[in-house]
């Protein structure tokens, strides 16, 4: 009899802040890369995907992209280029 404990995990693997230009100011925004594994008993073996968050503070923003939110195109524009460096 075999059991295995298999799931999907999403790990945090980076995090920045930005300048970004939101109605003629230039304010701080905070980027979250994450990462997207198939697990087999609690570890990471099969990379899946990357995901992205960004909260900006000065509107009290929050976006996220993955499968139930969608995030507008200018800021996941932003979010890609801070995440090859991950």
């Amino acid at each position: 009899m075999f059991f295995f404990i298999a799931g999907n995990t999403k790990k945090l693997v980076g995090q920045e802040t930005r300048k970004i230009n939101k109605n003629g100011l230039m304010v701080n925004a905070e980027i979250k890369i994450f990462k997207s594994y198939i697990t087999l008993f609690f570890i990471p073996l099969i990379p899946i995907g990357k995901s992205y968050s960004i909260y900006i503070p000065h509107s009290d923003e929050y976006y996220e992209s993955n499968y139930f939110s969608k995030m507008p195109d200018e800021y996941l524009k932003i979010c890609k280029e801070a995440a090859r460096n991950y």
